[in-house]
């Protein structure tokens, strides 16, 4: 993951950074934010997400094939695997990616307009050029919250292609696949995933429940940030021998 979120965190922090300086130098002008940055800015963020993901989604479906060869020595690799990490990438992209990069750019936005909403109730007269040197100091910021975002959504994306890869090797080979959800156990561990160490395999499409809520795999989205955020824990696959 290291390989992939370290450059992916450097890349959102230069572009949180350029919208910040881009924002502070337009808004003595026009007194506001406005549109045109934040479009260019999230299309900036939709075009990182997208190129980092796909690094991302292939790396997991290695992984996936590499711990199965383990769990399964007969494994073959058949046809269809590049199309399978194309229709990953898009149905990722359309899925989360998108989604991520708009709420990356909606939350720097929110960042800078809450310190032009302070500036406007001061009980002093209002200061364009004063409040866009304090716009730049939004960039306090950019550093923890680049590498926040890269570590996540680098993750997620990695878990997904995972799970996804060892379904097809599954179909490809003839056999059924179990899923484990496998926690780092050190001081940094949430007693939530924890607790997962000790949890049975479980059907590739069954959900786990990680301290009392549905989640698919490490890294779904679809769960709340605090089962989410900068989560360490991965799948590992087994054959099931009752199938």
């Amino acid at each position: 993951m290291v390989s992939v979120e370290q450059p992916y965190a450097r890349a959102i922090l230069r572009e949180k950074n350029r919208y910040i300086d881009a924002a502070a130098a337009s808004f003595p002008r026009h007194q506001r934010l406005t549109d045109e940055d934040l479009y260019e800015h999230t299309n900036k963020m939709l075009a990182l997400a997208e190129h980092y993901q796909r690094i991302a989604i292939r790396i997991g479906i290695v992984e996936a094939l590499k711990d199965q060869k383990a769990a399964l020595p007969t494994l073959e690799r058949k046809e269809g695997w590049d199309a399978l990490w194309f229709y990953l990438l898009r149905r990722w992209i359309a899925e989360r990616g998108a989604q991520a990069a708009k709420e990356t750019a909606a939350t720097t936005r929110a960042d800078l307009q809450r310190i032009i909403d302070k500036a406007h109730a001061l009980d002093v007269e209002f200061n364009p050029v004063q409040v866009a040197a304090d716009l730049l100091k939004a960039k306090a910021l950019s550093a923890f919250r680049a590498m926040t975002i890269a570590r996540t959504e680098t993750h997620n994306a990695m878990m997904f292609a995972s799970q996804e890869g060892a379904a097809k090797a599954g179909r490809d080979n003839g056999v059924t696949m179990l899923k484990r959800w496998v926690p780092v156990q050190d001081e940094r561990t949430r007693a939530n995933h924890a607790a997962m160490s000790g949890h049975p395999a479980i059907p590739m499409e069954a959900m786990f429940t990680v301290g009392g809520e549905k989640m698919e795999r490490p890294g779904d989205w679809r769960a709340s940030a605090a089962n989410v955020v900068h989560c360490r824990c991965v799948l590992a696959y087994k054959v099931d021998e009752n199938q």
